[in-house]
């Protein structure tokens, strides 16, 4: 008797990736952590102690640019390392095309130099 092989669904590799990969929940709650420090005002050592308390930090003495949020916390000067968390932790504005300007022209409206008197 041949024996016959399903293949399996999307949704059951999905679960099964979930399961067998999770996204660390420790990970998502430091992110969620670090963002409610951006309720203290910028360049202030309070948020620096609040991103502090979340990721404590190791610093080492030739540090690296950090390529993680968690590298932050190598970097010895405070203001390197608030400015670091920040890189990771703000949120960064939407860019423009080159060459798009952000305020509408009007149509047929023309800017002309006033006449000499």
């Amino acid at each position: 008797m041949p024996t016959t092989r399903t293949v399996p669904s999307i949704f059951t590799l999905a679960l099964l990736a979930a399961v067998a990969c999770p996204v660390p929940a420790a990970a998502q709650s430091q992110l969620t952590k670090m963002k409610d420090c951006l309720l203290i005002e910028d360049g202030y050592k309070e948020r620096l102690d609040c991103y502090d308390a979340v990721i404590k930090p190791e610093p080492k003495a030739n540090a690296k640019k950090a390529k993680a949020v968690s590298d932050c916390r190598f970097l010895k000067e405070e203001d390197e390392r608030l400015a670091c968390y920040n890189g990771f932790v703000v949120p960064k504005p939407k860019s423009q095309p080159l060459g798009k300007s952000s305020k509408p022209k009007s149509a047929g409206s023309t800017t002309t130099a006033p006449a000499p008197k």
